[in-house]
């Protein structure tokens, strides 16, 4: 009998052991690429009208990246304040731009985003005219600018608004951005609007680089694990 409790607690012993591997990627903690002044909203324009940011959902404090699985990667924006209804929901605009091995990338969403999201020729997208639902955050490559700034559409992702915790996570795909085991998410390295940030920004159909808005600087890279 004792050597049977062995055998049986040795098995279940490798059993956890082999199963780590694969909660490894969800048990990290994200990384932080970025960090910005709780109460700078609209400093671009009048360092006086920041209080505004907070209810806006506009607030910028922090930017990080982390695994939210073996193939998916989670953005995650958090500000000093979060509406559980995302702030103004069709305006207040958030634009995260970032490489893959070097080659740029952009997440564009809203709470709801029917002004853009239902129908979007920049994008190549539109006609026809489609729901993007709540929370849509689409992905976006290949910009050219042509007056305005034209980007490919990727993809489509479903955000999540925490109001308690003051976050938006955005799940994206490895494959949807170009990314594998080793990729390396850094700053963006293009022309396209909001280089190397995470913006937040009224909006409509576009935004306008010099009115009032909040932005976080990306500083570090973030390296899928192998």
């Amino acid at each position: 009998m004792k050597k049977a409790t062995a055998v049986v607690a040795m098995g279940a012993i490798a059993m956890l052991l082999l199963g780590a591997p694969s909660n490894a990627a969800k048990s990290k903690k994200p990384v932080v690429v970025g960090k910005d002044a709780s109460d700078d909203w609209g400093a671009n324009q009048d360092p006086t009208i920041a209080p505004a940011g907070g209810p806006l959902g506009q607030e910028l404090v922090e930017a990080a990246i982390g695994m939210a699985d073996a193939k998916t990667l989670n953005f995650i924006i958090k500000t000093s304040f979060l509406p559980p209804n995302g702030g103004v929901p069709e305006v207040t605009r958030y634009v995260w731009t970032f490489s893959v091995d070097g080659e740029f990338r952009e997440l564009d969403g809203k709470y709801t985003n029917y002004s853009r999201g239902a129908c979007d020729p920049t994008s190549g997208q539109c006609p026809p005219p489609r729901d993007p639902g709540l929370y849509p955050f689409l992905v976006r490559g290949n910009c050219i600018t042509d007056q305005v700034i034209q980007c490919e559409e990727i993809g489509s992702v479903e955000a999540t608004f925490d109001a308690a915790a003051a976050t938006i996570t955005i799940p994206v795909p490895l494959e949807m951005i170009g990314a594998k085991r080793g990729s390396k998410i850094g700053p963006a390295t293009s022309d396209a609007a909001f280089l190397g940030q995470v913006a937040a920004i009224t909006s409509a159909f576009y935004s306008v680089a010099n009115e009032p808005h909040d932005g976080i600087t990306i500083l570090k890279t973030f390296k899928v694990p192998r």
